[in-house]
């Protein structure tokens, strides 16, 4: 060990971490704090001394490009002939070994035994099935087992769970990012710039563990009415498109007190999901449609919709709020939206859906240099849950519509619309014709 010291240079808690017997430790610290370089060569010094030992990441590309990436970055330090194989995702030297798996396919760890060390790598991020997966590996005779988790926190993690349940099962060692010696303070003011809420400061810098709720949380558990008030009344509906291929597009109709349809799908051409739309329009008989045109199969899928007589209204969540009371007080109409959601839900909108109220909970609002209202960017919605919070956009996209009902397009905008859709059907002819 005082070789890899003397080697190594390591900060104060990487070496708390390096010399932990706990069962179970988990080095929970802020961004940049080197908890990657820290995994690699906790698994490098455990696979020297002939343990198995399971390595995994929140998906393969983590897994290869990083985690995988790292270890055997420090194996070629340290001049050791070990084998790779690639496909197996399986590197051995002597008698230890190592397997790589990603959270999104953990169950292809069951079936190993003799296993001595797992080493989770953004653990935050790791289903909550995790520990109940690993258990069964980490036996075999003369084995003692430990588990080591490494992340920046997520706030509602299983993980925060666990810790907050069982305390004395657990050594957490918390690093922040300042704790890095390396990060200078030009590095450090630039994340602190981009990042725009005091929660998200203190879990993504500090490596502080949060609760799920949030002062500046949209809503709160505590805001969600406890039943579901059984009226229905008119319905709208919103639509937040991700586009044709893999992602998934999110269709939502309300009423008054309910949610009363939201479904995903995958389509292949835009007429698919237009059809799919009115279907689901027709059926709930909605009011009118409030559909995310930031993106040009939205234009297209409204253009159709249009087409059908549907009441829709294209919204692009960077445009300017409607100038009432709340929108006034709004620095775009994304804002105004989740206010009016928040609103809505408050007097009682019904919401069962327990993603969508974690999506809602990540959805934090602060009040930015010109004193409007402003959620933080989509994007850090998505790196902070693992996945676009597209289901709460869909949501207040419809609460939108049903707050504000039907925008209608006056005559000159009719004809300015119809005069941009046929000059977009025109340019596409024309590049069919130069390909042809």
């Amino acid at each position: 060990m005082s070789q890899i010291n003397h080697e190594y240079k390591l900060f104060t808690k990487q070496r708390e971490f390096l010399n932990s017997k706990a069962p179970i430790c988990y080095l929970c610290c802020g961004r940049g704090y080197g908890k990657s370089h820290i995994a690699s060569l906790y698994t490098v010094l455990k696979f020297l001394e002939g343990k198995r030992i399971i390595a995994m990441a929140q998906n393969y590309k983590a897994l290869t490009e990083v985690l995988f990436a790292e270890i055997m970055k420090r194996l070629v330090e340290l001049n050791i002939p070990y084998k790779f194989d690639k496909s197996m995702m399986k590197i051995t030297y002597g008698t230890g070994a190592i397997f790589g798996f990603s959270y999104e396919n953990i169950d292809s760890v069951r079936g190993l035994t003799e296993i001595s060390i797992a080493v989770c790598d953004e653990a935050a991020l790791s289903p909550s099935t995790l520990f109940a997966t690993l258990a069964p590996c980490l036996r075999g005779e003369g084995i003692t087992p430990y588990i080591r988790l490494l992340s920046t926190p997520r706030r509602g993690s299983w993980i925060n769970l666990y810790v907050k349940e069982h305390p004395d099962s657990v050594q957490v060692i918390q690093a922040k990012t300042t704790d890095n010696p390396l990060i200078t303070p030009e590095q450090l003011q630039l994340m602190r710039s981009a990042i725009v809420n005091q929660d998200l400061i203190e879990q993504e810098l500090e490596g502080k563990m949060l609760d799920i709720d949030s002062d500046s949380s949209i809503l709160q558990l505590r805001d969600y009415p406890a039943k579901d008030y059984g009226q229905n009344g008119p319905c709208y509906m919103g639509m937040d498109l991700a586009g044709l291929g893999s992602d998934s597009n999110v269709l939502t109709v309300v009423s008054r007190y309910r949610i009363e349809e939201q479904i995903s799908i995958r389509v292949a051409d835009t007429f698919e999901l237009a059809d799919t739309a009115e279907r689901m329009a027709r059926r709930w008989d909605v009011k009118g449609i409030f559909i995310d045109v930031t993106g040009s199969t939205s234009c297209g899928v409204l253009d159709v919709l249009r087409a059908k007589g549907m009441q829709v209204t294209g919204i692009n969540f960077a445009q300017k709020p409607f100038e009432d009371d709340i929108g006034k007080k709004c620095a775009n109409a994304r804002a105004e939206m989740y206010v009016n959601l928040s609103n809505a839900v408050k007097a009682g909108l019904y919401v069962e859906d327990e993603d969508i109220k974690t999506q809602l909970a990540y959805t934090t609002i602060f009040v930015n240099k010109s004193g409007k209202l402003q959620l933080i960017p989509k994007d850090q919605i998505k790196e902070l849950i693992g996945h676009s919070p597209d289901q709460a956009d869909s949501f207040a996209l419809a609460v939108y519509a049903m707050e504000h009902k039907l925008v209608t397009p006056t005559v000159e905008e009719e004809r300015k619309h119809a005069s941009e859709v046929a000059a977009r059907y025109m340019t596409q002819f024309h590049l069919y014709n130069d390909i042809d």
